[in-house]
């Protein structure tokens, strides 16, 4: 967490908040890192409690006017492939889903993400 205005975690009596704003010059390595150290972070300071996520993308545009390779794969690869079922909402500029599953609970200790994107564990 190297700015706190970029992440935090909020919670009430049933669900824990986590915010996350990816800055212009935050990669896609450094931003699912991140993610998922907030994920832990949170299941460690309230075990259990509901999970949601919610991303804002600052910049990391295309000539088009979408977003970048790396945000469209830390949302939909990432989020959506990955990290969700740890969740159980996730709002994101690209989507917002609710988990039709309990949530996970068991993270796993650490994040590996490999060259070809294919590794995440």
């Amino acid at each position: 967490m190297k700015n706190k205005a970029q992440t935090k975690l909020e919670s009430d009596d049933r669900v824990v908040a986590i915010y996350h704003v990816v800055y212009q010059l935050e990669r896609f390595e450094e931003s699912a890192q991140a993610l998922f150290n907030l994920v832990q972070q949170a299941q460690q300071q309230q075990p259990g409690k509901q999970r949601n996520l919610y991303l804002d993308i600052e910049g990391h545009r295309n000539d088009e006017g979408g977003f970048d390779a790396d945000m469209v794969e830390l949302q939909n690869e990432f989020l959506m492939g990955f990290l969700s079922r740890y969740l159980s909402e996730i709002h994101t500029p690209l989507v917002k889903a609710k988990n039709p599953h309990p949530q996970d609970n068991n993270i796993p200790p650490a994040l590996v993400i490999q060259d070809n994107g294919a590794g995440i564990n």
